[in-house]
């Protein structure tokens, strides 16, 4: 898999046809299809599906999608850091978040950069588990994360609040109702669930023991988005954050249910080791974080 490939599903889905692709990318539409169909074998997945002139997405192709912007958009970040630091002298701060930081760290990291001019920050996205791992390596500065941690070597700061709510999508059998929905109900879906290691996943497994649930169907995805985009086809029930549906630029395809023992509320917090404490660095964005987030 390579940056061509990447950018050529990227520049097709945005054309939605091949002829126009290839305009864009000044290359010829057989190249197109054979960079396409490269990466499809490779990934042994159909991404792509014609529907007569127009070329549309599969669900493979959409939850694909989210990872390919993300990789570009990652690309064009890293050229743009490459080509301000020849010469220049930094200081620096890495930043591991959870899926939650992926609405927060980068816009704020922007605002962060121009009010500390000369900081140089880094990101890594993962899950609460890794996250707080790199910490303990110290291969990472900060964790932003609503994940709670009960260590003295640990010090948490909390910069915002979050709630988990169940979703479904506004087309689902139980969007229509506005009614407490019972477990005995709920016990006919399918849920869609984080990995082992996020947050989310725990406080799910929490709240069904508590409740004494047992979902018969379970999808497992390791990133937020796949959940959303499976929610939105209307794959399943899951449990979600709400800072997370509320701040998506994109229009609301869900519908919070009325559920016992939901919301759970949990903080956002910035998390450090406890021998950093006084590190200035660390703390100007923690208080930055805390004002932009208002906690």
């Amino acid at each position: 898999m390579d940056f061509k490939q990447l950018e050529t599903f990227q520049k097709v889905v945005e054309k939605k046809n091949y002829s126009d692709a290839a305009k864009a990318l000044f290359v010829s539409q057989p190249t197109i299809s054979t960079r396409l169909q490269s990466l499809q074998n490779e990934l042994d997945v159909q991404l792509l599906s014609n529907n007569g002139r127009k070329v549309e997405l599969t669900f493979a192709g959409s939850v694909f999608l989210e990872y390919v912007n993300e990789i570009m958009e990652l690309k064009e970040e890293a050229l743009k850091t490459i080509d301000k630091t020849k010469g220049a002298s930094f200081n620096s701060l890495h930043i591991s978040t959870t899926s939650i930081g992926t609405y927060i760290i980068p816009h704020i990291s922007t605002a962060f950069q121009k009010s500390h001019p000369g900081v140089r920050l880094s990101l890594s996205f993962s899950n609460a588990t890794a996250a707080i791992k790199q910490l303990f390596e110290k291969s990472t500065d900060l964790v932003v994360s609503p994940a709670t941690l009960k260590n003295n070597k640990i010090i948490s700061n909390v910069v915002g609040h979050d709630s988990l709510v169940l979703v479904a999508s506004t087309n689902h059998p139980l969007s229509k109702s506005n009614d407490i929905i019972g477990f005995k109900e709920l016990k006919k879906h399918q849920f869609i669930i984080r990995e082992e290691g996020s947050d989310t996943r725990n406080h799910f497994k929490t709240w069904c023991e508590i409740n004494n649930f047992h979902p018969r169907d379970l999808i497992e995805m390791d990133r937020s988005e796949a959940i959303k985009i499976a929610v939105s086809n209307n794959l399943g029930l899951a449990l979600m954050s709400k800072f997370i549906i509320e701040n998506d630029s994109r229009p609301v395809q869900f519908k919070i249910l009325n559920v016992e023992g939901l919301p759970i509320h949990r903080p956002i917090q910035v998390l450090m080791l406890a021998d950093q404490e006084n590190n200035q660095l660390k703390q100007s964005f923690i208080r930055f974080l805390r004002d932009q987030l208002g906690g």
